[in-house]
């Protein structure tokens, strides 16, 4: 709770030097946190398509013109995921624009921690212990790889062929892979389009490796792009000794 709270005063200190222009601008700032029936509804109809992520809506900061500004905790859904602070803009045609706060790093630079007493020379930590990695240290990589022609909005492929063809693709690059089936959907010009999906879990890889394999599956499935996420992790193949 107190986390929450302390989110919310970071987020209204970092809103108020924009409150005269987002006013002026036709926004009403009169209506800040409170939750309420209504918005609560229009929010749960406008996130029901949102697939992949889950959204717990925090504080309204504005409406204009019946598009509301929520402040939200957005949780990738896979096992261990962070929560992350964005902003979602709603309305009664659905979820208009999502983006992404930082606001633990805007915190940290705000408020710098105290400097540390000066450390005794002999017990100073060297500086190759200090960068050494923590055992086991990885990086997941998570690819959501959509299936309908960039162009069409079409299925380049039946679902069955969708994932053999991406199976061919991440065994090639990889030599294995981890992949769930997902639906996804979104609103363009009014019209609601659905996608079947795949997403792809990657580790004990490179960045570098996960862009080629992603510029191949951007080819095949004639996608505009892919989202990929880098989520530090820890990973350990645990055997029975």
């Amino acid at each position: 709770m107190k986390k929450l709270i302390s989110c919310i005063l970071i987020l209204i200190m970092l809103w108020t030097p924009v409150t005269a222009l987002a006013e002026s601008s036709g926004w009403d700032m009169s209506a800040a946190t409170e939750i309420t029936e209504e918005v609560r509804t229009l929010f749960d109809k406008a996130a029901a398509g949102l697939m992949g992520v889950s959204y717990v809506p925090v504080a309204v900061l504005g409406v204009q013109d019946g598009t509301y500004c929520i402040l939200c905790k957005a949780t990738v859904v896979y096992p261990g995921a962070e929560p992350k602070n964005v902003l979602m803009y709603v309305n009664d045609d659905g979820v208009q624009n999502i983006y992404e706060l930082w606001i633990d790093r805007h915190s940290a630079k705000e408020n710098p921690p105290e400097a540390a007493a000066d450390t005794p020379e002999d017990t100073a930590v060297p500086e190759d212990a200090a960068a050494e990695p923590e055992a086991g240290a990885d990086i997941q990589y998570v690819m959501y790889l959509g299936t309908n022609d960039m162009d069409t909005n079409r299925p380049v492929f039946t679902q069955a062929e969708a994932r053999e063809k991406a199976q061919e693709i991440l065994v090639r690059h990889f030599g294995g892979y981890t992949m769930q089936e997902a639906n996804g959907g979104w609103i363009d010009n009014g019209v609601l389009y659905q996608e079947y999906t795949l997403v792809i879990y990657l580790s004990d890889t490179t960045e570098a490796a996960v862009h080629a394999a992603a510029d191949e599956l951007i080819e095949t499935f004639r996608q505009s792009s892919i989202l990929i996420q880098s989520n530090p992790t820890r990973t350990e193949f645990y055997g029975a000794s």
